[in-house]
């Protein structure tokens, strides 16, 4: 099975290729602005470097967020078009559960949170039970207050993610490791090949925003020349 797995959701852009649960090849690049204009190319690149064009693709594989407004469409409406336009299904992951399994595949195990920057004073956050190779989620994803983080997180043992510098000083007895905080394609494509081999079916993809959107529509202005 071949998996092309993107992701524009943080800070960052990577596109990867995944036969049968092995990497074929994997970009990433850290930037926050010119997603739009790079994540298709980055695909096409992805994919001939594996020496595979889209057609081969039997699946793909997105975050779906949470994570920048601008980012989470730009990803997903690349995946969506690519996937209708191949006829290939469409395999969806948060960013909070593939950088809880970054943590995974570096050895961590316990406990652990998840909290990446979700900006205005919050992160977005979600506890997960690391073990046997796999993390299992404890708690829904939720956008959270800072003044509140050390309260949900009294039981666990770490914190990894974008948001970590943010929470730091609020959970002086907590361990933060050095581990990937962004998602990555790599990862993205091999837990969704896995999830595909054990017979999941791919539910549709949404984005998950978990608060309303930080632009507001403008107001109506009116001027005396018009009429009321």
């Amino acid at each position: 099975m071949k998996i092309l797995a993107l992701d524009s959701a943080l800070s960052s852009c990577s596109a990867a290729v995944i036969e049968d649960g092995k990497l074929l090849c994997e970009l990433y690049e850290d930037r926050m602005r010119g997603q739009a204009e790079r994540l298709i190319p980055m695909c096409r690149e992805a994919c001939d470097t594996a020496g595979l064009p889209f057609g081969d693709m039997d699946a793909l594989a997105v975050t779906c967020g949470p994570g920048t407004f601008t980012g989470v469409r730009i990803g997903l409406a690349a995946a969506k078009g690519l996937a209708l336009a191949l006829n290939i299904p469409l395999i969806g992951l948060t960013t909070l559960e593939v950088v809880a399994q970054n943590a995974v595949v570096a050895g961590l195990e316990g406990r652990i949170a998840v909290a990446h920057d979700a900006r205005r004073g919050e992160v977005y956050l979600q506890i997960f039970e690391v073990a046997d190779g796999g993390a299992l989620a404890i708690t829904d994803p939720a956008a959270v207050p800072l003044a509140d983080v050390a309260a949900k997180l009294s039981a666990v043992r770490a914190v990894v993610g974008t948001g970590v510098e943010l929470i730091r000083r609020f959970l002086p007895a907590i361990l933060f490791p050095d581990i990937a905080a962004q998602p990555n394609a790599g990862i993205i494509g091999q837990m969704a090949y896995d999830r595909w081999h054990i017979g999941e079916k791919p539910a549709a993809v949404m984005p998950l925003y978990l608060r309303a959107p930080d632009a507001v529509a403008a107001k109506p202005v009116h001027y005396p020349f018009q009429n009321p």
